[in-house]
């Protein structure tokens, strides 16, 4: 093997970690082989001690060589109020001159000076010449934005961007004096009606939202509803989506489009008795059947967009103009996505396992090439049908939205930015230069992985993020704030740090891979002021002491799980838990209520050997009994308990709707200021939607609702639960 201490040297400036702490606290060292496989994966020869040199130099010597970096993020939070710019040290004298362009193309000042007048914040040597980093000061009343700053100095013209950010995210007036309100968070596709497609879609989530408003409801929370492979409707999970910038057409009701409404040949269509008879079967199954509720939505949706070319696009009508705006305010990242779906489906037709771009031909997996391009060019009808259906997914979206405003919800709905994207779908594709294609992020070890997790996603490159002036990372968090009073990222920590897993191998050989935690949240919080969208960061799982600081102060709502706060030796009382959080009893993936105190979810788990012994089963057995006794007499203490339900767990041998009730109405009296409810545990389910883990083994993603969502929020129990929550919610 080449020399270690260069491998750990390279690693270093790649912010690979060198150690971290472990699940149970321990600090544990990455061995110098372990770094080497991830440095392979992000692309570095290790061949030789030379080339591993160079690697090095250019990360951190040559750097100092130009003259600015190409992005600097600067907020309040920031250490200088200006933009470092590099030089030799005889050149300091020399004159610079700079020019900073207003993003919306205004003047934002000009100067000439001489470099000495800065603050020097740093110094490195190469060879025998000293180089210097001084501070280009910058007037404090620029506007936040994403502006572009020019200098020339020593010969030298380079050209940055400069992003003006705020310290906080945005809050609205209501939450930031401290409202306190409550709602539910849903899998929408698991939503049943007598009227959808076999699937949830955003018709249901409107009508949700005006049955839980009016009972004192102020947040519905969304799975998240990215695009996924609109040729591969198997492929289901919200988590593993192909594009996280754009939405899944399958949740557009296909009735609410003008194109249909507009259509009597389509509505006789769908009144048909075959038509009605199969959309009939696909509402009665108790798990979406996502090839058949895509069959019936695609085949309509070519329909209407063969409509809205002939009637808007070729006649320019005010719909046509309406749809050329959506699609230059989405500009380059739409179309890419479109001519991806537009050669997804091309493909496809041509072969049936092409299933996503590292099959294609080779010409055809650069979405920069000549062969793109053309493609592009000689099939625009269908790059347009593609950006249709994002647009009337958007226009479906935000008219929820709107539903939500008009019921007065203090929060509305937030919506849920997945932590990675599928490896052979529209965003990989369209960024791969951003990506690191040959690793995946997952989690280390942990008492029940003992291997760690590997979710299969690639990751992004920090250096590459940092060099696209993170293009790409504005894109997600901007797209995802659209529709919506807030944003829930899932696993949050990955604006910090990711756990990085080598190709080919478990997740216990992985590493942490550092990103540029105060670029990054300096732009979510500039996205969160200017889409007025709050910020919920799901911190689950070890938090670094940075972190803890740091989404605080930038006022992100944390993550409470009340499952987390119970176990053998007690439970922490709601009105311990941090105030600006969003506090749930259990999340998508984890057993509902119904499921975890009846212990089916430890019963699947072993029928699917997912227990690393038979002792293990039996310990954790036992330890859930001993929590539920906890959680019973935590309730007791709250005064809480309702008079139906013993004490002694030997008397509660399964949930029930009043001890179910009560957990909640617990919760809901603490300090948090968000509390939901999922919908599966109001109808005690036992199923769960997912089990993390697996794959084939169990149907993820699929379990519906037990009830209609009109029928649950008509019975009398349920109205008077949620009365409840709205009193407890506002006096406590």
């Amino acid at each position: 093997m080449t020399n270690a201490e260069l491998i750990s040297k390279l690693a270093f400036h790649r912010g690979i970690a060198q150690r971290f702490a472990n699940y149970l606290g321990h600090e544990e060292t990455i061995p110098a082989e372990r770094q080497a496989k991830i440095l392979r994966a992000m692309g570095y020869d290790l061949s030789n001690d030379d080339v591993i040199r160079d690697a090095i130099f250019a990360l951190d010597a040559a750097p100092w060589q130009g003259l600015l970096r190409p992005v600097y993020v600067v907020s309040p939070r920031s250490l200088h109020w200006g933009v470092e710019v590099y030089c030799w040290d005889m050149d300091v004298m020399s004159p610079v001159r700079w020019q900073l362009t207003l993003e919306d193309g205004r003047d934002g000042g000009s100067g000439q000076e001489t470099l000495e007048q800065w603050q020097e914040t740093g110094e490195y040597w190469i060879d025998d010449r000293r180089y210097v980093r001084r501070v280009l000061p910058l007037s404090h009343d620029l506007p936040l934005g994403y502006h572009h700053l020019a200098v020339e100095h020593g010969g030298k013209q380079a050209t940055t961007s400069l992003i003006i950010a705020p310290a906080a995210s945005y809050q609205n007036a209501e939450m930031a004096r401290g409202k306190k309100v409550w709602g539910t968070a849903i899998q929408l596709y698991t939503l049943r009606s007598e009227r959808n497609w076999g699937m949830g879609d955003f018709t249901d989530l409107e009508e949700l939202i005006v049955a839980m408003g009016q009972l004192g409801a102020g947040v519905i929370g969304l799975n998240p509803i990215h695009a996924l492979y609109p040729i591969s409707p198997e492929h289901a999970s919200p988590y593993s989506p192909s594009n996280r910038s754009f939405i899944n057409p399958l949740y557009v009701d296909v009735t609410r489009v003008p194109e249909f409404q507009t259509s009597k040949a389509l509505q006789r269509k769908v009144n048909a008795k075959a038509f009605q008879q199969a959309l009939a079967a696909c509402r009665e199954q108790s798990e979406v059947d996502y090839p058949q509720v895509s069959a019936l939505k695609y085949g309509l949706f070519e329909a209407m967009f063969a409509l809205f070319e002939r009637h808007h696009l070729a006649k320019n009508t005010a719909r046509a103009q309406a749809f050329h705006e959506f699609v230059a305010r989405n500009g380059e990242p739409l179309r890419q996505h479109a001519v991806f779906e537009a050669l997804l489906r091309h493909f496809k037709a041509l072969d049936i396992n092409a299933w996503g771009w590292p099959v294609w031909p080779e010409a055809y997996r650069d979405h920069h090439s000549p062969a793109v391009t053309e493609f592009a060019a000689t099939h625009e009808s269908a790059v347009n049908y593609a950006m249709y259906l994002q647009f009337i997914a958007d226009e479906q979206l935000r008219a929820v939205n709107a539903a939500a405003d008009a019921q007065g919800m203090p929060v509305g709905l937030y919506r849920d930015l997945a932590v990675g994207a599928d490896r052979g779908g529209a965003e990989i594709w369209t960024n791969k230069e951003r990506y690191c294609i040959n690793a995946s992020v997952g989690a280390p070890p942990d008492a029940l992985g003992p291997t760690g997790q590997n979710w299969g996603l690639p990751p992004l490159d920090p250096v590459k993020l940092q060099q696209d002036a993170y293009g790409t990372f504005i894109t997600l968090v901007r797209n995802n704030m659209q529709g919506c009073g807030a944003l829930r990222i899932d696993h949050a920590m990955a604006l910090f740090r990711l756990w990085w897993c080598p190709p080919g191998e478990d997740a216990s050989q992985g590493v942490y891979v550092h990103y540029n935690v105060d670029d990054l949240l300096g732009i979510l919080n500039l996205e969160s002021q200017r889409n007025q969208c709050m910020v919920i960061a799901e911190d689950l799982g070890t938090v670094p002491d940075e972190v803890v600081e740091l989404f605080p102060a930038a006022q992100l709502y944390s993550n409470k799980v009340f499952y987390f706060e119970a176990n053998p030796a007690g439970v922490t009382p709601p009105k311990d838990y941090a105030p600006k959080a969003l506090a749930i009893v259990a999340n998508h993936d984890m057993p509902t209520v119904a499921a975890y105190w009846n212990k089916s979810d430890l019963a699947l788990r072993r029928t699917l050997n997912m227990f690393p012994t038979p002792e293990s089963y039996d310990v954790e057995m036992v330890a859930r009994d001993e929590t539920k006794q906890r959680i019973l007499e935590a309730l007791a203490a709250d005064d809480r308990l309702p008079d139906e339900v013993s004490g002694q767990l030997e008397a509660v041998p399964e949930m029930t709707r009043p001890l179910s009730f009560a957990m909640h109405e617990y919760l809901a009296s603490g300090a948090s200021q968000m509390v939901v409810v999922q919908l599966e545990d109001m109808l005690l389910i036992d199923r769960p939607v997912n089990v993390p883990g697996t794959s084939t083994e169990y149907p993820n993603w699929r379990r519906k609702l037990t009830a209609n969502t009109d029928s649950l929020f008509a019975e009398t129990d349920i109205q008077a639960f949620c009365r409840r929550l709205t009193v407890v919610r506002e006096t406590e």
